[in-house]
């Protein structure tokens, strides 16, 4: 029998220029970077380009070049760039000549597909119709509030994540038999819960985080709260981030611990950390970095490092044939050194089919579905089955990296915390701000020498935070707060390198990537992955619309890593804690979002706006690309998808074409129609 269908060539071309159409009528917004673009260049990232023994760029050129590459597509103009090729501080570049990997031998970095956000897209909105906020400025409140975070964050490695949560939590924690746990794991989670309580407490000071502004912090309300502004830290929020439940929950999210527990969800399965993955498994466990091991303390090191030295092929970083279920946040960090992006996901993804949890009941050809078609003599495959679901959260990833690749590339060019730290080290060692004040020598407010332009910059935007003066004798700029973390990181530094730093301790000896922090690649699949889930599966319990669909349901067992009983221990036992309101599935997936963004925060090389913006973005970008393939079904089969947003918003107009007056505001939830089109729906009860 052959087969013809008339029209159907017409028919595939009118779908794709309606799909055209919904994704490109609306302009492209304004890219807006802050205002720290300015010569030296202190507050931008660098890293690849020339620094001298001061840190500052041999040749401020390098950075106007660099900036230019990044303006085109053309190939031609970003070959054009010098990075650095001469010889470095500490690095023998003869040392690479002998290693293993081809790969590895080169002693220098190459920057990270800086052009990539100039690539178009065929499905999902284009990279340059998304955008992001400007990123906070040196000398916010925010600014400080963020690099006090992430230096917080660096002398916690070692903390148990099982200690970053409600006392009352950490006190209910069992073994799985419901035993009491031994004296020594008590021991082990309630000290490092109490460190957490301290490190909260001296972070809640921080003028940000007591809802003190500063005249360039950001005034949009929306911004000010997804960022923290007047949230005081404690053990139950400390270095978390948006979306998970209102209760008091764990650290981790179960999707990054568990394995898959089959259709009866069995306890005893997910505690073994083993995801069911075809005839094949994958393990929850992770290598073991060597504990208490930081790189970059030395300025000498940090130099070399902006420098574009390829240090991490030389370090010895790991536990040799260690893995372990993840403990402690520096476990977490190494999760997302080495992670495939959406890898994450697609493990969430694999545990929740194995778990036979309700698509969106606005799917057909499912049990669940509350559309008229379900089922009807057919099983999803290849068509709204794990295939088609397996195959997006590899596809949305890409479209997500291209976009925030034009971001943080072309438009913002945010410097590293490993940068940010510089500054503060250079105040403190390099000159006494003190005598930078106008009317004092040396101070030359005409200089225009690019040591001379750092020396002002640093004394009235990095130097206030720490030395609280002001020209008119006030402490109006000073935080406290970040001065004593300060003083931990050096007493942290003399102990673990012998030289008196206040550099940023770094989980990886290379440091960030060669791309610039903001946005930051890993938070925007993160946003883009997660919202797929949110989309394909029924954050709602199908049987009960009423009631969210909960990953652990009130009453039972979530699990819990225990702390390591030593810093080399590879048996990471599963605890028992009794969740009195549950764990819903659509918390737990927004935590997975904060875990793997937060985790590159822990290893430094992220600020938490570089989260939270992020997040926002591969949102978005998902979102786009949902519209477009409602627009591939037949109208017959009338799709839908109900996607709850991460947190309250008014979505960018590039996915507001044909959308309904009421989702022109702000919207806590948006229904993806049939014909491409978003309607406001309304969030998930129950949470």
């Amino acid at each position: 029998m052959t087969y013809h269908e008339p029209n159907r060539h017409k028919a595939a071309k009118h779908t794709r220029n309606k799909a055209t159409k919904l994704s490109t009528s609306m302009p492209h917004p304004v890219h807006r970077p802050n205002n720290d673009p300015k010569e030296p260049f202190l507050f931008n990232f660098t890293k690849g380009l020339s620094h001298g023994e001061n840190g500052l760029l041999k040749n401020e050129q390098d950075y106007r070049d660099f900036a230019k590459g990044t303006q085109t597509h053309d190939p031609n103009v970003f070959a054009a760039v010098s990075p650095h090729r001469g010889p470095f501080l500490t690095v023998d570049p003869n040392a690479h000549a002998a290693l293993d990997c081809e790969a590895d031998r080169s002693p220098y970095r190459q920057w990270e597909s800086p052009t990539a956000g100039h690539a178009f897209v065929f499905e999902g909105p284009d990279p340059g119709a998304m955008t992001m906020p400007p990123a906070p400025e040196a000398g916010s409140a925010e600014f400080a509030a963020e690099i006090a975070e992430v230096y917080q964050m660096a002398l916690g490695r070692e903390w148990g994540v099982a200690s970053l949560m409600s006392t009352e939590l950490v006190g209910a924690l069992t073994t799985l038999g419901g035993k009491k746990l031994s004296a020594a794991a008590a021991k082990r989670i309630t000290s490092c819960n109490a460190k957490a309580k301290d490190a909260a407490d001296t972070l809640s000071h921080l003028r940000w985080f007591k809802g003190r502004d500063a005249l360039n912090d950001t005034a949009d309300a929306a911004q000010r709260d997804r960022r923290r502004f007047g949230k005081k830290q404690t053990p139950s929020n400390i270095f978390r981030g948006e979306g998970e439940d209102s209760w008091h929950t764990p650290f981790l999210s179960q999707l990054m611990f568990m394995g898959s527990g089959g259709c009866t969800r069995d306890l005893k399965k997910r505690a073994s950390g083993t995801i069911a993955y075809g005839a094949q498994s994958i393990d929850q466990k992770v290598r073991v970095a060597k504990p208490e091991t930081d790189y970059m303390m030395k300025w000498a090191d940090y130099i070399d490092v902006q420098n574009g030295a390829n240090v991490r092929p030389l370090a010895s970083e790991f536990i040799p044939g260690a893995r372990r279920r993840m403990s402690s946040l520096r476990d977490m960090a190494t999760y997302v050194h080495d992670d495939q992006l959406y890898q994450a996901y697609l493990n969430a993804a694999l545990i929740l089919l194995d778990e036979k949890f309700a698509f969106d009941s606005g799917i057909p050809f499912h049990g669940a579905s509350a559309n008229a078609l379900s089922r009807n003599n057919r099983e999803p495959f290849a068509l709204f089955g794990g295939p088609h679901l397996l195959t997006l959260v590899t596809e949305v990833s890409s479209r997500a990296l291209k976009a925030v690749r034009l971001q943080k590339f072309t438009v913002h060019r945010r410097l590293r915390p490993e940068a940010a730290a510089a500054l503060f080290h250079t105040v403190f060692t390099e000159y006494h701000p003190h005598r930078d004040l106008p009317g004092t020598s040396p101070y030359d407010a005409t200089g225009t020498s690019a040591e001379c332009l750092a020396r002002h910059q640093m004394a009235s935007l990095i130097a206030p935070y720490t030395h609280p003066y002001a020209s008119d004798g006030t402490s109006q700029g000073s935080d406290p707060a970040l001065d004593k973390i300060l003083t931990e990181v050096r007493l942290h530094n003399e102990k673990n390198c012998g030289d008196t730093t206040w550099l940023l301790p770094m989980a990886f000896p290379e440091g960030s990537p060669m791309h610039p922090a903001y946005g930051a690649g890993h938070a925007t699949v993160a946003g883009a992955c997660v919202t797929l889930l949110k989309a394909f599966f029924n954050m709602s319990d199908h049987k009960n619309p009423k009631s969210p669909a909960y990953l652990v349901k009130p009453k039972d067992q979530a699990l819990v890593p225990d702390c390591a009983a030593s810093p080399e221990d590879v048996t990471i036992d599963a605890l028992a804690l009794p969740m009195e309101k549950g764990l819903t599935l659509e918390g737990e997936l927004n935590k997975l979002i904060w875990n793997i963004s937060n985790a590159r925060n822990i290893g430094g090389v992220h600020f938490y706006t570089d989260y939270i913006e992020s997040a926002l973005l591969g949102e978005a970008i998902t979102i786009g690309i949902l519209r477009e393939q409602m627009m591939a079904y037949h109208a017959e089969e009338n799709v839908e998808m109900t996607v709850p947003l991460l947190v309250e918003r008014r979505l960018p107009d590039a996915l507001l074409t044909g959308a309904d007056p009421s989702a022109m505001g702000k919207v806590k939830a948006v229904k993806i129609r049939s014909d491409g089109t978003l309607t406001a729906a309304d969030p998930t009860p129950g949470r």
